[in-house]
Formats: structure tokens, sequence, C-alpha cells
């Protein structure tokens, strides 16, 4: 802030000397405006609100074991079993579901193309759920399925068994340890949804697409019919996932529900159609 003062020159012209000019001007200063506390408290507060924090949407990898102690397991096998004239049949062969033996022989595309899909919330209240992850596992022969290299027959040694005698079921090994097939193996989620020993819980809903038929069909964790209100409890299998300094790992929880069964390191997770009384 500027102040114009006046002075009158003829003081000076009497010749007198020592002449001295008093101005009363004080060091202290007043604000005239609020503008920097507008800038510093309400602008700038505003702005960060506006601005989006920042997400981590780096995925990580879990890996299955059976509890924290425990290997890597060795592999995990999703059986499903279809309702045969009116009953549930377990195990079911891709016979009972309309495979011929050529479709598996020569594995058709209606073969491969055939997959389990498995859909994770992370709620067992379809009221409120939120669907978090996918997984489609496509079909495949493994090993077993196939007539054993020493068959009498050299022309059959390694084609497929007869469609009736092939479980429908997915085998997924673990890549570092046996050959086979992963994909569905491990479960992909946000690294920063996951602290240090604060497990989140998973749960899957799954389905079967038949590529022969086109048709879709939606499984439970028990072989046994229920009324619908009661149906609603028997669809989910829940998954354990959590973060150690070690790595991040998941669980299939044998407790939950009584279709996962463990036998050392590997693990079998039953499905069956789904049947309302």
């Amino acid at each position: 802030m500027f102040v114009k003062y006046k002075i009158n020159t003829s003081i000076f012209s009497s010749g007198l000397t020592a002449s001295t000019i008093d101005i009363p001007i004080t060091i202290d200063y007043q604000n005239v405006d609020n503008s920097e506390l507008v800038e510093r408290v309400f602008v700038d507060t505003e702005v960060a609100k506006a601005i989006n924090p920042i997400l981590d949407y780096e995925k990580v990898r879990f890996i299955p074991i059976h509890t924290y102690d425990t290997t890597h397991l060795t592999t995990i096998t999703y059986a499903l079993s279809f309702l045969n004239n009116g009953l549930i049949k377990s195990p079911t062969n891709y016979s009972d579901i309309g495979f011929n033996n050529d479709d598996l022989k020569y594995e058709r595309s209606s073969f491969k193309e055939s997959f389990l899909y498995l859909g994770f919330y992370d709620s067992d209240n379809a009221l409120t759920q939120n669907l978090v992850n996918e997984i489609e596992i496509y079909s495949m022969l493994t090993q077993d399925d196939r007539q054993p290299k020493g068959s009498p027959d050299p022309i059959i040694a390694g084609q497929a068994k007869p469609a009736n005698e092939i479980p429908v079921r997915f085998l997924l090994s673990n890549p570092l340890t046996t050959k086979g097939f992963y994909e569905g193996y491990h479960i992909y989620s946000y690294k920063d949804e996951y602290m240090f020993n604060a497990p989140k819980y998973l749960y899957m809903k799954a389905s079967y697409f038949n590529g022969n038929d086109g048709k879709t069909t939606n499984l439970m964790v028990e072989p046994t019919a229920y009324k619908i209100d009661t149906l609603v409890n028997k669809l989910y299998t829940r998954y354990k996932l959590y973060r150690y300094k070690t790595g991040f790992y998941y669980e299939i929880d044998d407790k939950y529900s009584t279709n996962v069964t463990y036998n050392v390191d590997k693990v079998t997770v039953n499905l069956y159609q789904i049947q309302v009384l």
C-alpha cells in the first residue's frame, strides 16, 4: 500500500538548517482482503477433493494351498454330476450329457468349446453381492482319459477312451510340479485390496456350458433337491484369500460346504446339477 505526502518547500527557503520532517509511518500491516486464506484453505481443499485418488490396478496371483503351513496343492479337480433319468448320476460321463466317442476322439469343437464357469462374489447374499472375478475352464482330456500306450491295439494307443468311460471333470495342475492344464489353478485379484494377515472371503457359484447342445446348466454344492428358499444357501463354495510376507495364497474352504475334499496335496470340488422341489 502506498501513501502520498505533499511537502511545502517554503520551509527550506528561510535558510534554517537541520530541518526535519516527521512522517508517522508504522511498520505494522493489516490485511486488506482474505485472498491468501481463500487460496490456501478453500481452493486447495476443493481441488484435492476433485482429484480422484490414485488406485493401483495391479493384479497379483494367489496360489492354492490347504493351510498356510502346507505346500502348494498339486491338483484341483472340479467334478461335475448331472441328472440322469431324474436322478443325479455321480460320476457323470460325457456320454450322459450328449457326447459321442468321435466328439472326444477327434476333440471336436463341441467338446473343446464346452467349459466350466466360476463366478466369484464378495458375499453369498444374492441381493447385495458384487461379482469380483470370473474364471472359464475349457474341456480337456487328461492322460487318464486316453487309452494306455501299452494297449494291445497300437492303433488306439493314446486315443480318447469311449465317451461312457470319461467322467465330466476339470483337472487343474500346479504348473511348477506337474504336467497338465493350468488355466484356473491360480486366482487373480487386486493387490491393494489385501492387507497383511487380514483374509477376505469370496463365494464361488458355478455353471456348465455344453457346446454339444448349447445349454447352460447351473450347479450347486449338494446332490439333493431343495425348495427354492433353501436352495439359495446351497449354491456357493467359499474361498479364503490372504496375504502374508511370503506371498498371496488361497484356500478352498471345506468347512463352509460339504462338497470340498482334501487328500494331502490334492483337492476335489464336487458340483451337482441344481434340483428344485
